[in-house]
């Protein structure tokens, strides 16, 4: 509600033009102050949870939608926005367990997990100048740690181990994915 030019008359000119309240230091941010906005801070706590749940601010400043780094949400740096992601990724359980190959090791295979199989392949596609990556499986999961542990010790068993990555083949691939899928429903 705006408050009507008879009111802020009667008040004086610092008061908030949407609630009427008397604006002072308590109240009033400096810097819209300075700029002589007056809005006090509880009818900015109201805009801002109401309309501003797509805004980025870093350290106070604002980061607009087209910033590579871009997500909604008040951080003192980029370091902890992501951070943030990186804590909600290993809060999720459900997702999926893959695997992707790269030709460059023709006989390597990666089984690893993400919440979004598809977008994880993306990922590795910005280190590889071919963008060359190929996402071989996936299945569906409720429990995406479990099952890509137990992917695991089935692909060690088929052959040699570099920490996610195993030297079997495509079809070997498949097969495992699928094989715990059936036997868990994948939603394990």
């Amino acid at each position: 509600m705006l408050v009507s030019p008879s009111i802020i008359a009667y008040f004086g000119e610092d008061v908030c033009t949407k609630c009427g309240v008397e604006l002072n230091d308590n109240n009033w941010q400096k810097s819209w102050r300075d700029v002589d906005r007056k809005e006090c801070s509880s009818c900015k706590q109201i805009h801002n949870t109401s309309s501003n749940r797509n805004r980025m601010f870093v350290d106070g400043k604002y980061v607009p939608p087209n910033h590579p780094l871009h997500k909604p949400g008040r951080y003192t740096s980029f370091g902890e926005a992501a951070f943030t992601a990186l804590q909600k990724d290993e809060r999720v359980k459900e997702g999926y367990v893959y695997a992707i190959s790269n030709p460059a090791w023709p006989e390597w295979i990666k089984i690893g997990m993400a919440i979004d199989a598809e977008d994880r392949c993306n990922d590795y596609q910005t280190s590889s100048p071919m963008r060359d990556y190929k996402l071989i499986h996936s299945i569906s999961t409720q429990n995406r740690g479990r099952l890509e542990r137990i992917a695991h010790k089935a692909a060690a068993k088929c052959g040699e181990r570099q920490n996610e990555w195993f030297k079997i083949t495509g079809e070997q691939a498949i097969v495992i994915l699928e094989s715990i899928k059936e036997g868990t429903d994948g939603h394990s």
